[in-house]
This record gives C-alpha cells, sequence and structure tokens, in this order.
C-alpha cells in the first residue's frame, strides 16, 4: 500500500500544510482498514501522519497499536525533524537511537546500539 508524505525533500513549509492534511487523511483510512498492532517506523515523511493518527486514536481511548520509532543510523549528533517532532510531543512508545551520544541528549531515548 501507499502511504502519502506529509513533506517531500524541498518542499516549502507553506505548500506542505496541503500534503500534511492529505496525508493524515490517508492516514486515518489505512489505520481504520489495517488496524495495526505495531507501528514500526524511522523517520521518513511517511512515519509522521500514521504516527499522530495512531496516537490520537489511543488518546481517544480507540486506539490499538503501539509506536516504535528507530531513528536513523545517520543521525549522530540530533535528531531528525520526524524524530524531534515525536520524540518532543511524547507520541512513540519506545524511542530508539543508535548513538550513545543521542541517548545522552535526549535522555527519554533508549540506545540500542547499531541496528544494521
Amino acid at each position: 500500500m501507499q502511504i502519502y508524505r506529509s513533506r517531500e525533500v524541498g518542499q516549502s513549509y507553506i505548500t506542505s500544510v496541503w500534503t500534511t492534511l492529505v496525508a493524515l487523511a490517508h492516514a486515518l483510512w489505512l489505520m481504520l482498514r489495517i488496524r495495526p498492532q505495531v507501528i514500526l517506523c524511522n523517520g521518513p515523511g511517511t512515519c509522521i501522519p500514521l504516527c499522530m493518527i495512531a496516537f490520537l486514536l489511543k488518546v481517544l481511548g480507540i486506539g490499538w497499536s503501539s509506536i516504535f520509532y528507530v531513528e536513523s543510523i545517520a543521525r549522530v549528533r540530533r535528531l531528525s525533524l520526524s524524530g524531534l517532532i515525536l520524540y518532543k510531543l511524547r507520541v512513540a512508545d519506545k524511542f530508539f537511537v543508535q548513538w550513545p551520544q543521542l541517548q545522552r541528549k535526549y535522555p527519554r531515548a533508549d540506545y540500542v546500539g547499531c541496528l544494521m
């Protein structure tokens, strides 16, 4: 199944408002259709709509998905935009980083070493 991105690389923030709304609507449709028990994501623009819808459904008491986020191994000093959003909003049930310095900077993250 295709998962819509909230924002393409290089897309302006102004036009990304529309694409994010479309992606959220599509994510809601997917979540209600598939009803996944686990969402495992690693940071591209596709993960934010799915995670936000899953989180919203949980807050409303009708959710069923656990959200696990794994930050890219390429992120050594700071989180990606997707990772930062999910971390700051406390959306993910488990938040994994692959570098110890990231875990020290973001203490709610779990350091798991290299997953490759």
